[in-house]
């Protein structure tokens, strides 16, 4: 019996899609000529050149280029000159420094001082300075002998020097001190420290000013009003300031400075200064006396100096890169519209519309309009064509399907007249219910048309015949439907050969079937065999055991290892989840990494 599943094609629609098709716009009733569009306008090339030349790219980054050249050069020359400045303060510094140790060297010489008349020298050290803005000092290691800032006779403190400075006296070195409290004073002041010698002893001889003596140095270099000039000492305190000096000194200088003068003698760095204003801050520090002088300008006033020099530069190419902007925003507001119109276009064809032409296209986009709408006529034609063949294969995997179950019924008809002997009614049940097996697996692709099966579902229509002495455990994994099939006959070769020699063979014997999908994308299956005879490997390789190992590793490019342990057969089989599998894979696969868990009835067996 041969089954004819012609269905019958509405009349006429062929000739009206080859007419739809072939349709010239100018003439309905005349076909269009091969490649032709509504229109020829401008072509998108010419546009692209026009917008090319207007815009000075070219010249643009070359003129960026000069400025950043130019930036670089007016940042290199203000260093140049900051650190230059700091020179010119720790000469300054040095020499008043000097003036300083010149006193105290003309003193140290005096005859009263070598002969410890201490009244006499305290006359010579008055007359020595005599404007009050520096005192002398003449101590021994306990106390105070003279201090021209005290008035004569007066009681004088003790002597508060560090064990370090009168280490370097014992030396013969004099010392500049670092910022400290005067004694008498009771306010900040810097010392200037040479050794002398009377009667067998060390004393020292000190020249003593307050730190607000240096702030000349810094009107004498006459610096702007907004640069900041400091001096800071060996242990990074400000001594004097060209700014707010009373109320910074004392104070260290940040980190960042204190970090770079550490590592240099000299240089530069971006930073800021002790109210907290970004500066760039050049520092240079003095060999002689250990402090550091350090000059900052203000970033925002650095940046915009070197901003005005390049003013004049930086408007020519806004202006160049503004009408190039323009004619360039004015010749793709047309282009633009055409790009976007072909976007609804294409979309437009997702929903089986027919693509129209227009008249306003420049001739790129009428080309690719026509192509769009030659395409959308196609497809809606090739739509009715799928639906058609759709219906009929439907129609046609239906009537397979009886037949295949009619084909298992004469079967299980010629098996009954076959065992027809009452010793023979067991075996003639159990074929019986085989074939119903078979038929039940091969309904559950037809159900779902020979779309994707689920591997829960195989592996039960598979080993069903079998009941209570299978058992079956793993998560749900869609199949593509030659994998389906595949693994079905792949399951059933392992069920056939436990019947024949393993498991299935012994009343008591159990088959297990576990499956897991794991998280670097393969599908692992393991069949496993308890309670049935001892099992060995077999001495050649038969039809089915070459069945089984074709389909994993050609169909599926997966692995298998097939163990023959005490207990019965183990065969572990490997698959990579690939297409081949389980078709289109999804873009976020979540599966399943943990084992899968069996029943307590499972593992009894």
């Amino acid at each position: 019996m041969v089954l004819s599943l012609d269905v019958p094609v509405p009349a006429g629609r062929a000739v009206r899609d080859q007419e739809v098709i072939g349709r010239n716009p100018a003439d309905p009733g005349r076909p269009a000529p091969a490649g032709s569009s509504s229109r020829a306008g401008p072509s998108v090339r010419s546009r692209l050149v026009l917008m090319a030349i207007s815009l000075v790219a070219p010249a643009a980054i070359f003129m960026v280029l000069l400025a950043g050249g130019a930036y670089r050069e007016s940042q290199q020359q203000y260093e140049q000159q900051l650190i230059a400045t700091t020179r010119a303060l720790a000469v300054a510094t040095d020499r008043q420094i000097s003036q300083g140790q010149a006193t105290l060297q003309a003193l140290s010489i005096s005859p009263a001082l070598r002969a410890g008349d201490f009244k006499s020298f305290e006359q010579q050290a008055r007359e020595a300075v005599p404007d009050g803005r520096a005192w002398i000092v003449l101590s021994d290691q306990e106390r105070q002998i003279v201090n021209t800032l005290a008035a004569p006779g007066a009681r004088l403190p003790a002597v508060s020097l560090p064990a370090s400075a009168w280490t370097r006296l014992q030396q013969g070195y004099p010392r500049v001190s670092n910022l400290t409290t005067g004694t008498l004073l009771g306010g900040y002041i810097i010392a200037i420290d040479v050794p002398v010698v009377i009667g067998g002893r060390l004393h020292v001889l000190s020249y003593i000013q307050e730190p607000n003596a240096f702030e000349s140095i810094f009107r004498a270099q006459d610096l702007p009003v907004s640069w900041t000039g400091a001096i800071i000492d060996g242990n990074y305190a400000l001594v004097s300031r060209s700014r707010s000096a009373d109320q910074m000194r004392g104070k260290l200088a940040t980190q960042d400075m204190r970090e770079a003068i550490r590592k240099s003698e000299e240089g530069v760095v971006q930073t800021f200064n002790l109210e907290g204003t970004p500066t760039l801050s050049a520092f240079s520090r003095s060999p002689i006396n250990g402090w550091t002088f350090i000059v900052g300008v203000p970033r925002v006033e650095l940046n915009s100096s070197i901003l005005r020099s390049m003013l004049g530069l930086s408007l020519a190419t806004l202006a160049l890169l503004a009408i190039g902007i323009a004619l360039a925003v004015a010749f793709s507001l047309q282009i633009s519209r055409q790009v976007r119109s072909l976007a609804m276009d294409a979309r437009a064809i997702t929903d089986n519309q027919i693509v129209e032409r227009r008249d306003d296209d420049l001739e790129e986009t009428a080309q690719v309009r026509e192509a769009l709408h030659r395409a959308s006529l196609a497809l809606r034609a090739r739509e009715a064509e799928r639906t058609l063949a759709a219906d009929r294969q439907e129609v046609m995997i239906h009537e397979l399907n009886h037949r295949v179950k009619n084909t298992l019924a004469m079967v299980q008809s010629l098996a009954r007249q076959s065992f027809i002997s009452e010793v023979e009614t067991g075996g003639l049940a159990s074929f019986s219910d085989r074939l119903l097996a078979l038929s039940r697996a091969h309904d559950l692709l037809t159900e779902r048309t020979w779309l994707d099966a689920d591997l829960v579902d195989v592996v039960a229509r598979t080993l069903e015949p079998y009941g209570d002495q299978a058992r079956r455990s793993g998560p749900s994994v869609l199949l593509a439907p030659n994998a389906a099939v595949t693994l079905s006959m792949v399951l059933h070769e392992l069920a056939t050969n436990a019947v024949k020699y393993g498991a299935l063979s012994a009343p008591s014997g159990r088959i297990e079937v576990i499956w897991n999908v794991h998280s670097d994308g393969r599908l692992t299956v393991v069949w496993r065999e308890r309670g049935g005879p001892s099992v060995a490997p077999p001495a050649k390789s038969g039809f089915g055991a070459r069945l089984i190992d074709a389909s994993i590793r050609h169909e599926f490019g997966g692995t298998i290892q097939t163990d023959y342990l005490a207990s019965g057969l183990v065969c572990s089989m490997t698959l990579p989840l690939s297409e081949r599998l389980t078709g289109p894979l999804p873009e976020n696969p979540a599966p399943s990494t943990d084992p899968p868990q069996s029943s307590p009835a499972d593992r009894k067996n």
